[in-house]
């Protein structure tokens, strides 16, 4: 099925890099609208926000097109800030790197417990409060484009990003001006 000219003008414009893959975009189009019976000349938002939530829950390297994302020579800008257009990206992997692994263990242990606990169903009457946050320092992160995974640290605090909450595969469409590309690697 033919994607509508108007309907590849807004993703290009809303998620410029990396591209959306054009098989990919076309499969997404056909399912959103026969599945949800959309009226492609009158349902343009209801498609488009389908798509764009497709996107967003898609894993990236299969549904953009490679080496599209990130500057052809991000290679040559190790311990460098990353700077330019927004950049559709995805968290790989989110590690605190500022606390100690023996208090994030023993934040982990006990939110370990209580999900157990929680489990069991059985209320005794104690009460032992909220599940409790790990200790928030600096975060280390591995982010990918769909092909190349660059690992970085926030160098200011990034307040969406918490560990233990922000979940793998979330995206992030933002420029990096607060993350500091420390190393990195092919996906």
């Amino acid at each position: 099925m033919l994607v509508p000219p108007q309907v590849v003008q807004w993703v290009k414009r809303h998620y410029p890099k990396p591209q959306v893959d054009p098989e990919w975009l076309s499969a997404c189009y056909q399912w959103v609208v026969e599945e949800l019976h959309l009226n492609p000349s009158e349902d343009f938002k209801r498609i488009t926000s389908n798509i764009e939530s497709q996107l967003l829950q898609s894993d990236l390297s299969n549904s953009m097109l490679a080496n599209t994302g990130f500057p052809r020579n991000v290679l040559d800008l190790n311990n460098q800030r990353l700077t330019g257009p927004a950049i559709l990206v995805e968290v790989i992997s989110i590690m605190e790197i500022g606390q100690s692994a023996f208090s994030l263990q023993n934040v982990r242990q006990t939110r370990l417990d209580r999900a157990d606990l929680a489990g069991l169903g059985e209320d005794n009457g104690e009460d032992e409060g909220p599940v409790p946050n790990y200790p928030r320092s600096m975060l280390e992160f591995e982010l990918s484009d769909g092909t190349i995974c660059l690992k970085g640290m926030e160098y200011r605090r990034l307040p969406d990003f918490q560990l233990g909450v922000t979940p793998l595969g979330a995206k992030v469409s933002k420029s990096f001006h607060h993350m500091f590309l420390s190393s990195f690697s092919f996906a």
